[in-house]
């Protein structure tokens, strides 16, 4: 289900995409076809499922957990949670709000993460009502992994664009918020 509705939300945000980069050229005349199209297939290449089934690979090969396939194929969500878990345990309650998915979302990856042995479901003696969640050690190694492609990947981003001059980088900023803003006109309209 996870690739299904992977593939699902991928192709809502190439429409998404799609859409803003059509609403952004009606209203600034000085983009043309050539250019639209080059910055809509950028944006596909950004959040597209062969990045996504790059970093499975990455966080798979370097939590060493090749011999469980369940776990070399975790959403988004589930990482997510394992990492909101590195600081210490944490009740559901504040994995729901550190990782801002539903409370009923939240139930399903946690069960799914327990099934796998990545974290532990538990009560304090204490408060016997409120449910407590920690890390396993395989889902603290495989949080650390996944938070090191994180940092591999943030000073990969930030060499490649190193010799950019402030003035470079807020250009991206105005456009990037011009789209979001174009995608929010839209919205608000339709």
């Amino acid at each position: 289900t996870h690739c299904i509705s992977s593939a699902a939300s991928d192709v809502y945000k190439r429409q998404v995409n799609y859409k803003l980069l059509v609403i952004y050229k009606q209203k600034v005349k000085t983009m043309n076809e050539s250019q639209f199209k080059e910055i809509d297939a950028l944006l596909h290449k950004i959040g597209s499922k062969e990045t996504h089934n790059q970093h499975e690979t990455w966080v798979a090969k370097h939590a060493a957990i090749d011999g469980d396939p369940k776990k070399n194929h975790l959403t988004h969500n589930d990482l997510d949670i394992l990492d909101v878990l590195l600081d210490g345990e944490k009740t559901v309650s504040e994995v729901v709000a550190a990782i801002q998915i539903t409370q009923g979302g939240t139930s399903r990856r946690i069960n799914h993460l327990e099934k796998l042995e990545l974290l532990e479901i538990f009560h304090q003696a204490v408060n016997k009502k409120t449910v407590y969640l920690k890390l396993t050690p395989s889902g603290r190694k495989l949080a650390q992994a996944h938070m090191q492609l994180h940092k591999q990947l943030r000073e990969e981003a930030l060499a490649a664009v190193a010799d950019f001059s402030d003035a470079d980088i807020q250009t991206v900023k105005n456009f990037l918020n011009r789209l979001i803003k174009a995608q929010e006109d839209f919205q608000s309209e339709g």
